[in-house]
């Protein structure tokens, strides 16, 4: 069980369709606000340009498994065969030492932090139509066999968008960051002089 109440702060929780860019617009928020992030573990191997720690945590199968025998993880969930997974460890680390913190998630962990976070998680959905993301993949040189699975999750994917509180559809990156720092910053208490 983890202790929920460490930390008074938000987990601005980014989740949406693969290939709309919600990391991007994760990481840039993130950047102009302060915020730290919470990385998720992952037994897939790394995809071009990702980092070590900064994308994600790259766990061999066998140490995914045995942290999470051992309760390491808040939520574990298997996609096409990887594990993926968020350390309570890591999550308790965040929250103790930032008032904000961002995650960048699936559906399904997403459901995990609201369920356990309730009003002090906020997730934030982002999503681009199929051709917008089959084009923008393309112009990014990724391998069909990775475009093939993000659209063959996308229905999915793109229908968890009604639960979350905030969603917008990524066009335009500029547009998009407007909305999305609005969003955040009404989630954020104002401070008077």
């Amino acid at each position: 069980m983890m202790n929920t109440d460490q930390g008074q702060g938000t987990i601005f929780v980014f989740t949406g369709t693969s290939g709309s860019g919600r990391k991007t617009v994760a990481k840039q928020i993130a950047k102009e606000l302060g915020f730290v992030p919470i990385v998720s573990c992952t037994t897939r191997t790394p995809r071009p340009r990702e980092v070590e720690g900064v994308d994600y945590r790259f766990l061999s199968r066998r140490a995914f498994i045995d942290a999470d025998i051992a309760g390491e993880f808040f939520q574990t969930v298997e996609i096409d065969g990887h594990f993926y997974g968020i350390r309570k460890a890591d999550i308790e680390r965040a929250l103790a030492t930032h008032h904000n913190v961002y995650v960048i998630v699936n559906r399904y962990a997403a459901n995990r932090f609201k369920f356990e976070y309730g009003d002090r998680a906020v997730r934030i959905f982002i999503y681009a139509s199929k051709q917008t993301i089959v084009e923008r993949l393309q112009a990014r040189g990724m391998p069909m066999d990775v475009i093939d699975h993000y659209m063959n999750h996308y229905i999915e994917e793109v229908s968890y968008r009604k639960q979350c509180e905030h969603v917008f559809e990524n066009m335009e990156l500029s547009h998009t960051l407007d909305g999305v720092r609005k969003a955040v910053l009404s989630h954020m208490p104002t401070t008077t002089s």
